[in-house]
């Protein structure tokens, strides 16, 4: 084989390698970390206060990407990030914002339409304390 011949399957051969290796099987998901739901009466919770002290602790209605090789690997890595940022919580501090009767619902989760969201992971702030929250789906009024 003459050098120009072999170049030229090299070249080949890198292409081929180049376009094959690029072919991207990676998924991007968005996801929104912060107040996820809440109920409340304006006049006793101090929802400002409330607001101001968590989001000076952790990352606080912000939206966060995660880029892997399937969904259910990013939905994994927001869990995890939140439970980083939860663990950073001082939720009797949190809970004393909260009046009886109200809570916020601090969670990572994705909208599935401009009407509703689906939550991964969450935690609820209550007058008398904070717990894991179990539901998943929020409907906007």
């Amino acid at each position: 084989m003459t050098p120009m011949k072999k170049l030229f399957c090299i070249m080949v051969l890198c292409c081929a390698a180049l376009f094959m290796g690029c072919s991207d099987k990676n998924v991007t998901n968005q996801y929104s970390i912060g107040c996820l739901a809440y109920r409340n009466n304006m006049h006793y919770s101090d929802w400002d206060g409330f607001e101001s002290y968590i989001s000076s602790q952790v990352v606080y209605n912000e939206i966060i990407s995660f880029t892997s090789e399937t969904k259910e690997e990013n939905d994994a890595k927001a869990v995890a990030y939140f439970n980083e940022q939860a663990e950073k919580l001082d939720t009797d501090s949190l809970c004393t914002f909260i009046a009886p009767g109200d809570y916020i619902v601090y969670g990572v989760g994705y909208s599935i339409d401009e009407h509703s969201f689906y939550i991964l992971k969450g935690l609820i702030f209550k007058s008398d304390g904070a717990e894991d929250y179990d539901e998943q789906f929020t409907l906007a009024k």
